[in-house]
């Protein structure tokens, strides 16, 4: 799944007979509730967050950096519990980035994108928080595109025609979720191509997941103050 701007676009795949079939949810909740109860579900969406803001980000964000090399500008670093915290208690940006720089050595901020990703960030920590029993696992499309594509990061741009081509493409040759069997003739309401095929790849990932060939970045088991594994999959 990857977000959208109605909610979350998802991507589900039966690993007996390889159906997929791509729809629109408002929330990570309806997500949960899903008729077809996905036994492991892959996120572009951080999951294990630092009590403070680290310079580069968690040691996943780092390490998936420096496998993508060309591409390392695609990973975001995640934003910090007191930065959530904030945001949750009302805060505005202003609000939010000084609660980010707070306690951080040296001081880190907080971009604006990451900034209007937190109420997708936030409702997701609060399930997985609570103990949410489905498999939930993180993942960062370029990384796994990269996974797939032998371990080189594709250098188009997936807002770019050759990169949406490239990955539908990559994705037809590796047997994951083919972009005309989901989309018919246009994507679902609420989703753009480039949400789809980040979707359709962290399908591919969740099916890993299952088989237990995914690979974790970085190798060692990492948690947040929460119990939470920071860690991003492929």
């Amino acid at each position: 799944m990857d977000g959208c701007r109605a909610g979350w676009v998802v991507v589900l795949r039966d690993r007996q007979t390889g159906a997929a079939r791509a729809r629109v949810v408002p929330d990570f909740a309806a997500v949960l509730g899903l008729p077809e109860a996905p036994a492991v579900i892959a996120m572009d969406v951080p999951i294990g967050l630092p009590d403070v803001a680290l310079a580069g980000g968690r040691a996943c964000d780092r390490g998936a950096r420096a496998l993508l090399s060309s591409r390392a500008s695609s990973v975001f670093s995640a934003p910090s519990r007191a930065a959530l915290g904030c945001f949750r208690a009302g805060g505005g940006y202003p609000e939010v980035l000084a609660a980010s720089r707070r306690g951080g050595d040296p001081p880190i901020g907080l971009s604006k994108q990451t900034f209007w990703i937190l109420p997708k960030i936030d409702e997701v920590d609060a399930a997985l928080c609570a103990g949410v029993s489905a498999a939930v696992f993180e993942v960062h499309p370029e990384l796994c595109f990269w996974e797939a594509n032998g371990r080189r990061p594709l250098l188009a741009s997936k807002k770019t025609g050759p990169g949406r081509e490239a990955r539908a493409a990559l994705l037809e040759r590796i047997g994951g979720p083919q972009m005309l069997q989901l989309i018919g003739e246009r994507p679902p309401k609420g989703a753009q191509i480039d949400d789809l095929l980040n979707a359709s790849i962290a399908c591919w990932t969740a099916g890993r997941l299952a088989s237990g060939e995914a690979l974790a970045v970085p190798e060692g088991e990492i948690t947040d103050g929460q119990g939470l594994r920071m860690a991003v999959w492929r």
